[in-house]
């Protein structure tokens, strides 16, 4: 079996993170894999390219500049297409799978992918498709993250916010989305399989596209952090007051970091020690350490370790795998009410809380906060957690998939 792993990013992001593991957890089997990504930071090849093997860098740095500049008035990508890879996937003995992750933010244009599958198709019927749906960019007419709109349902009349990412100055998705959902019944008539990590991202797409028609096979934890738990010795106790940390890569961005609950834990004092990790933290007082952002997973795990709890109050995500790592280190996450923190929690016993009720929890002991998220000791959540979230059972699930196709 040939498979071809493609997203936007090599090694940024969690679908990125995803797509990459399943790539090397593939390689490790034995099964042929490369992996195609769109371009790193600049549009210049990604800065991890040569820590990987079968990677390929795809697209013209002046193709995603372009798209970048353009999308705003466009909400669309208008440039970009996989035919330099045409004669390689065409050309490849035995079966082929084609999996697709994030193709969208200044990749490609969808109507050219699609053309693309048909061609390849025609020329070589072995060749199937996957697509895992890593947001809700499938039913929207622009947005990848709707941050509770649910103008989709109504086909994107006129969007609330010109914000939500991809950022556009001008609001043309009502226009676009009646287009864009026919390119992906196109996907559907060449018998692609659609996939989420999500409950609510699926129930999204198969209210428009037919039920059943996009399953779920959940994230698990990636084979670095794998390696990394295995040498990991789990903190109990933390000595001193708890340490609560927050994660997210740009910590401005109100929908993945509610920034008045972060001010809210400031304002406890010296009850807490507040630990941030990610870009441009705008929070600054005599209990927050700002740690910037680790690229270093290493790094990022033993200091979460040490942590009481990781404070998730993202309101975009899907299935985020910071919840997944932290939970199988035996980092109970105190997460506020959202579909995605919901569905990772409840897979390990865990559950949500509201704004006011965060306050009171963070200041008490990792164990009492594990008591209080899952209703079971330190050890035993721990336990669970690493079952819960293992990467080599959502490796077999795909493989399992593919063999079936």
């Amino acid at each position: 079996m040939n498979i071809l792993q493609f997203n936007v990013r090599l090694a940024e992001g969690g679908a990125a993170g995803v797509a990459l593991d399943l790539h090397q957890r593939a390689l490790q089997k034995g099964l042929q894999s490369r992996f195609v990504y769109g371009y790193g930071k600049g549009g210049k090849k990604s800065v991890s390219h040569d820590n990987y093997p079968q990677v390929i860098k795809q697209t013209p740095r002046l193709t995603s500049i372009a798209n970048i500049a353009l999308f705003r008035l466009f909400n669309r990508d208008l440039f970009g297409n996989l035919n330099s890879l045409y004669r390689t996937v065409t050309r490849t003995s035995g079966p082929v799978v084609l999996h697709f992750h994030v193709l969208h933010s200044y990749w490609l244009n969808l109507e050219e992918v699609v053309a693309f599958c048909e061609n390849v198709q025609a020329h070589k019927p072995d060749t199937t498709f996957v697509w895992t749906l890593h947001d809700h960019w499938s039913v929207t007419g622009r947005c990848a993250f709707t941050d509770g709109c649910e103008g989709w349902k109504t086909n994107c009349q006129k969007c609330p916010t010109l914000s939500n990412y991809p950022p556009v100055k001008v609001d043309r998705a009502h226009k676009l989305v009646a287009g864009k959902r026919q390119l992906f019944r196109d996907m559907l008539a060449l018998g692609c399989t659609f996939i989420s990590p999500s409950q609510h991202v699926a129930d999204a797409f198969n209210s428009l596209y037919g039920p059943g028609r996009c399953q779920i096979i959940n994230n698990g934890i990636d084979v670095a952090t794998e390696e990394i738990l295995a040498e990991l010795t789990p903190v109990a106790v933390t000595p001193g007051k708890p340490k609560i940390a927050v994660v997210a890569h740009d910590l401005r961005y109100d929908g993945k970091t509610n920034q008045q609950l972060v001010r809210d834990m400031m304002a406890l004092g010296d009850k807490i020690e507040l630990h941030t990790f990610g870009k441009f933290s705008p929070f600054e007082g005599a209990n927050v350490t700002n740690h910037g952002f680790e690229t270093d997973k290493r790094k990022l795990m033993s200091a979460l370790n040490g942590m009481d709890a990781l404070v998730f109050s993202s309101r975009v995500d899907n299935y985020p795998l910071i919840l997944c790592e932290a939970l199988s280190i035996g980092v109970p996450v105190i997460a506020t009410h959202s579909d995605a923190a919901r569905e990772v929690l409840e897979k390990s016993g865990g559950k949500t809380f509201s704004e006011d009720e965060v306050l009171p929890l963070v200041q008490h002991s990792k164990a009492d906060i594990a008591q209080a998220v899952f209703g079971t000791d330190l050890e035993s959540f721990r336990n669970r957690s690493r079952k819960a979230y293992s990467g080599q059972q959502m490796l077999e699930e795909y493989v399992s998939f593919y063999q079936n196709l």
